[in-house]
Parts: C-alpha cells; sequence; structure tokens
C-alpha cells in the first residue's frame, strides 16, 4: 500500500486511504452528510470525526467560524435560496419563502459541524 507523506512544520505526517477517499469524496462538489459519507466509504462516526481532525491538523479542512473569520465579508447563509427580507417580498422570486414567510431562519441553522475545503485541499497534491 502506497502512503502519501505530507509535511506539517517539519513533521512527517502520512495520509493513508481512507482519509484521501475522504478529501476526494468532499472534493466532488457536492454537500454529503455525516451519514452518507460513511455509508459509502464504510467507516463509523468515531472513524470519520479522527479523519476530519486529521485533515483539520493538516490544513485540509477547516471550520465553519475559521473560514468566517478569514473572509469577515462573507456572510452566513448568503447565497440564492436564502431569503432575505422575506416582509419586503426579497424571497418570492427566490423560492425560499412559505406564503408564511421565510423556510427557515439563518439563527435557526447549526454552523458548528459544517466543515470548509481550504484552498490547499485543492491545489496540494498528496
Amino acid at each position: 500500500m502506497l502512503k502519501c507523506v505530507i509535511r506539517t512544520n517539519e513533521v512527517i505526517k502520512f495520509m493513508n486511504n481512507i482519509e484521501k477517499n475522504v478529501l476526494e469524496f468532499l472534493k466532488s462538489g457536492m454537500v454529503y452528510s455525516d451519514g452518507a459519507i460513511m455509508k459509502n466509504l464504510g467507516i463509523d462516526s468515531i472513524e470519520l470525526e479522527e479523519i476530519y481532525i486529521s485533515l483539520i491538523n493538516q490544513g485540509y479542512l477547516e471550520s465553519y467560524d475559521d473560514f468566517l473569520k478569514r473572509n469577515p465579508d462573507y456572510e452566513k447563509g448568503e447565497d440564492e435560496s436564502s431569503c432575505g427580507s422575506c416582509s419586503s417580498g426579497g424571497c418570492s422570486s427566490k423560492g425560499g419563502c412559505s406564503s408564511g414567510g421565510c423556510s427557515s431562519k439563518d439563527e435557526d441553522i447549526d454552523y458548528s459541524k459544517i466543515k470548509v475545503l481550504t484552498e490547499k485541499a485543492f491545489t496540494y497534491t498528496y
């Protein structure tokens, strides 16, 4: 079995095949739940959490909060399907609201478990 060597702060770390598979799965561009990742790769939640920690330590992933700290102009939930100002009818054209108002509010979303791929994940050869 081949292993890839990654240098982080002069410490040599070997990225195993399952870490590479998780990273490739995440890089595919789709949004996946942890359950879908575990099912597709045949791992359990403990293994997945250890892989996430390893990928964060190696600089391939970061928390959403860390992403926001590095990108202060980026706003949580800012996308085409967000409601914005429902009272002004701003979301009726985007299809993100029900007749009673916005279908979800930004405050209702738990961002703590969101992982963000870093530039290194797309540019570094592992």
